[in-house]
């Protein structure tokens, strides 16, 4: 199966002959198409009956499966919840229409005593709270990784027989609990390429980020492509991968990094592109999920490190601090068991040594253990 866009619906061309009796009415379909994708560089135009495209309402823009020559369009998602309303859950939820945002009412209290500013304009949610749920269509989990037990117990209200379930929360562990909890509704998913920074309500980024997702074992499934199709209508810039595994090892690298430097010694962006003793110590923590990556069949390259910094840096605000940053500046539970701490667990299997994440993991705990303290 192939996943590709329909760019165009037209009439088939019959010629100068008449459509023959009995035969059905075809129409000419081109197709394009989608990042990430096999079908990327293999635009396509077939002939599809008249009467298949109006069964499954196929229209042009939609995202559909190329499968035997035939169409397939997955299941519409008409409806949403998210949870988590951090950095990630603002940057995407903004843009999902009618979404329902899962909160109890304390929370949802909090969330509405002060207005959530993105790049300085409000946005407006509706919250639910989850004993007051109903399944939806699609869920987008954006807790923290500390939350996600509780966020677990909270989505139950919202799951159907057809819900997907995305997360897009850092790390490497949060699909399998989620799917453990709900078996056969969860996507593999990573969120990439955002600078976001919050202070309380207020969000303020310049790259706006997105979802890569996909089937664990690479297949393309309706489900993947009805949820390409939704992220694009909404906005969402979105790629359906078959390689989503090597996406979220790829993002584990960039978050062992960034966010474990940027919380040990409060870096921002623009200090992590200095050449210093710092980022040395960054690149060794990098260098140790590479070789963690490879060990466990994940190929990324050696120098998937430095290739990365080299073309996302500049595109980040050299005074944000990644998400671990500003967490240390609000004194706020960090993710470091899921970056360092499942990295030295992980590596243990193997017998590799892993001595950079063992300085991250001590000095970020040491860290919070003193906030305790004051």
């Amino acid at each position: 199966m192939e996943l590709y866009r329909v760019s165009r619906i037209g009439e088939a061309d019959y010629g100068c002959e008449e459509l023959p009796e009995g035969a059905p009415v075809l129409c000419e379909v081109e197709l394009t198409g989608l990042p990430g994708a096999e079908s990327t560089d293999r635009p396509v135009t077939l002939l599809v009956p008249d009467a298949g495209l109006t069964a499954q309402d196929i229209q042009e823009g939609d995202t559909v499966l190329l499968a035997g020559g035939a169409l397939q369009k997955g299941r519409p998602i008409r409806t949403s919840a998210l949870i988590g309303l951090g950095a990630l859950g603002i940057l995407f939820g903004r843009k999902m229409p009618g979404v329902q945002v899962i909160a109890d009412k304390a929370r949802a209290a909090r969330y509405a005593a002060q207005p959530t500013l993105c790049n300085g304009e409000e946005c407006r949610f509706a919250y639910c709270d989850p004993a007051d749920g109903k399944p939806v269509d699609l869920i987008l989990v954006a807790v923290k990784a500390t939350a996600l037990d509780e966020a677990i117990r909270q989505i139950g209200a919202f799951v159907g027989p057809d819900t997907v379930i995305l997360s897009v929360l850092n790390g490497i562990t949060s699909e399998e609990r989620l799917e453990a909890a709900y078996p056969g509704h969860v996507l593999w998913s990573v969120a990439i390429g955002m600078d976001a920074n919050r202070s309380g309500r207020t969000l303020i980024f310049k790259s706006p980020g997105e979802i890569q997702f996909g089937e664990r074992d690479g297949s393309i499934t309706p489900r993947v492509a009805a949820v390409a199709q939704y992220l694009t209508a909404c906005g969402i810039q979105n790629e359906p991968c078959t390689d989503i595994l090597y996406k979220q090892w790829h993002k584990l690298m960039i978050n062992v990094g960034l966010n474990q430097a940027s919380a040990a010694f409060g870096m921002t962006y623009g200090g992590l592109a200095e050449d210093n003793a710092q980022r040395a110590l960054m690149l060794s923590a990098m260098q140790e999920v590479i070789r963690l990556a490879n060990a466990e069949g994940v190929p990324l390259p050696p120098d998937d490190d430095v290739t990365w910094l080299a073309g996302a840096i500049p595109r980040f605000k050299p005074d944000n601090k990644p998400s671990m940053g500003q967490d240390m500046d609000a004194h706020r539970p960090t993710e470091v068991e899921e970056f360092s701490g499942v990295v030295r667990r992980l590596s243990k299997k193997h017998g590799l040594p892993t001595p950079a994440n063992d300085f991250f993991y001590r000095a970020i705990r040491a860290i919070e253990a003193g906030w305790g303290n004051s």
